[in-house]
């Protein structure tokens, strides 16, 4: 009996010693990772020479804004919008018919204008087919006559941005009147007025319901009463911008924006050891633009940052559904953008090229076109600051 006692206490013995009871880190027992958690910091410069730009990216039809502007640094730029043809007739229960014009009316979006001009206005004018993105400025302007004029609205606090609206009847009606060689082709040009240098953005037929039309009112010779009246409108078939006045960016730095639309791509050298064994816990893009960014006082623009896929130059393919974005204001210097998700891609076996292409969101439709410092640029370089964690080193097996 005494000896059966004892078998058991040695097994309950042996039961309590495989017990492990797991407690907090300041009685952590053999399982638990040894030490405390490593916290480091190390600061990346791009790589010198391997940070470009490159322009070239977006044609006028696909930009969203029309950029209108009068001089200054804003540049002198014109909009024209050409329409699609109206025709002479209409299909009235499948029957093609002759129509007569009572009114038409030309809408036109305001996407932005600067709060602070006190004087100035938006002016529309009726330009010949003639007048493409090859014609100059002074060509242009020479078009634009009082007898062309459409509309003019006036830039005040009652405006800054909205739709702009006019009807043409009666004796203005003749202002859109069609000669056999418009083909039924409606062109409006566009040009802001102002006592001081100043720029608005118009949309385009890319921005959706904010695009210009032009609506057609007419009547038809038809028994039914109630099919006399037949409306259409027409939507833009091409809408550009005609610039001068703009300086390129100065070779060596990073233009981002403007047009042509320019990105900018940087490379950095991801030391070894963080490219395994270490959990990035924070990374910080810095960037320096070398002039305050110029723009329509309180518009806004968005920098974007995407993961390189390939390296294939300035056709280097990205990640487009990954991104890191930021607001760019007027008078701005220094931008930082938070990038640790896409700099864990540059981890593991299958890890991304080090490389980030900067964009601008609203490519060519806004005036916020920053040039930022390189890697070649005497100081404020693009730097990557990265907070990472050592792995912890596992004891007791």
């Amino acid at each position: 009996m005494t000896s059966r006692l004892l078998s058991l206490a040695a097994v309950a013995l042996l039961a309590t010693a495989c017990t492990e009871k797991l407690t907090t880190p300041v009685n952590c027992p053999n399982l638990c990772p040894g030490g405390i958690a490593d916290f480091r910091d190390t600061i990346l410069t791009a790589t010198v020479g391997l940070d470009t730009s490159y322009s070239g990216y977006v044609g006028e039809s696909s930009l969203l804004s029309l950029l209108v502007a009068n001089g200054g640094a804003y540049g002198v730029s014109r909009g024209l919008i050409a329409f699609q043809s109206r025709g002479d007739s209409v299909f009235v229960k499948d029957t093609a018919r002759a129509f007569t014009v009572d009114s038409a009316a030309v809408s036109l979006y305001l996407q932005a204008s600067d709060s602070t001009v006190v004087s100035g206005a938006v002016e529309l004018y009726r330009l010949p087919l003639s007048i493409d993105s090859s014609t100059s400025i002074g060509a242009i302007d020479a078009a634009m006559t009082p007898d062309k004029l459409l509309a003019e609205f006036e830039l005040n606090s009652a405006l800054r941005t909205g739709a702009m609206r006019v009807v043409l009847s009666g004796a203005t009606l003749a202002k859109v009147d069609f000669t056999p060689a418009d083909s039924g082709r409606l062109q409006v040009g566009v040009r802001v007025r102002s006592t001081n240098a100043t720029g608005i953005r118009i949309g385009t037929a890319a921005s959706g319901n904010q695009g210009p039309v032009v609506t057609w009112y007419t009547r038809v010779d038809v028994a039914d009463t109630t099919l006399r009246s037949q409306i259409f409108t027409r939507l833009p078939s091409t809408n550009f911008t005609v610039r001068s006045g703009i300086s390129a960016p100065t070779p060596g730095l990073l233009a981002v924006g403007g047009y042509p639309v320019a990105r900018s791509f940087i490379r950095f050298a991801l030391p070894p050891a963080l490219r395994d064994s270490v959990t990035i816990i924070r990374a910080t893009l810095q960037l320096t633009a070398d002039q305050p960014m110029f723009g329509i006082p309180a518009d806004t623009a968005t920098i974007l940052a995407r993961p390189v896929l390939a390296l294939l130059g300035p056709k280097s393919p990205v990640a487009a559904a990954l991104f890191i974005g930021q607001f760019l204001l007027t008078g701005q210097t220094e931008v930082t953008l938070e990038v640790a998700s896409l700099v864990r891609l540059w981890q593991g076996t299958d890890a991304l090229p080090s490389v980030l292409r900067l964009e601008i969101g609203e490519e060519g439709a806004t005036f916020l076109a920053p040039a930022f410092r390189s890697s070649r640029s005497v100081s404020g370089a693009p730097t990557l600051r990265i907070t990472y964690r050592r792995s912890f080193a596992f004891e007791g097996f």
